[in-house]
């Protein structure tokens, strides 16, 4: 098994993975400045587009947890406005003093977000720090992007630093033409794949 979609007895596993993974991240670091409660407000903050991708796409998990991909589909793009609520009401909860500059910081990538064309998007996706360098980046973007591919959509991720969006040119991944500046938090690297047909030899 290289990757496969997780089950909800693993999603917890996912969070604590993601919240470590984005603990030293510049952006998160500004979003939450407090080390002491900055994992687990994480932890909590990412568990919200992990419940969304249960019914708007999935999570992606590779061998023994070493990384995880979220992805919303095309068709559920937009985020429903009782949706909207949820994340209004799961922030205020977990995020404390911190609640008003995540709120606004949701809400920027929600209003920035590209619609049209219509295309795979992923949220979040992190690698355990021992498996970075190895094949497991491979195995889950060759995982979502079989299925991008099949149905003939481009992917669309944010990257918090620019040399990760760099990085991610090797798996198809280009500048958007934009960068995004979110109520004064450190940019965004947004990076756009188009989709890689592949036409049957017919013999």
């Amino acid at each position: 098994m290289k990757c496969r979609h997780a089950k909800d007895s693993e999603l917890d596993a996912v969070c604590i993975l993601m919240a470590e993974a984005f603990n030293e991240d510049p952006l998160h670091e500004v979003l939450i400045p407090d080390p002491e409660v900055r994992i687990h407000m994480l932890y909590e903050y990412f568990y919200i587009y992990i419940e969304l991708a249960k019914k708007r796409g999935g999570t992606l998990i590779a061998e023994n947890n070493a990384g995880a991909l979220v992805y919303f589909r095309p068709e559920a793009i937009d985020t429903a406005d009782e949706d909207v609520a949820i994340i209004d009401a799961h922030i205020r909860k977990v995020c404390g003093s911190y609640s008003a500059v995540v709120a606004a910081y949701t809400h920027g990538l929600e209003y920035y977000h590209p619609r049209t064309p219509p295309h795979y998007y992923i949220p979040l996706i992190a690698i355990q720090h021992s498996s970075r360098g190895g094949s497991v980046m491979t195995n889950l973007f060759n995982a979502l992007h079989s299925m991008a591919d099949e149905d003939n959509y481009p992917c669309y991720l944010e990257c918090t630093r620019l040399r990760t969006r760099t990085h991610f040119r090797r798996w198809g991944y280009l500048d958007a033409g934009f960068t995004l500046n979110i109520n004064g938090l450190p940019e965004l690297f947004p990076a756009w794949r188009e989709p890689h047909i592949c036409v049957a030899d017919n013999f």
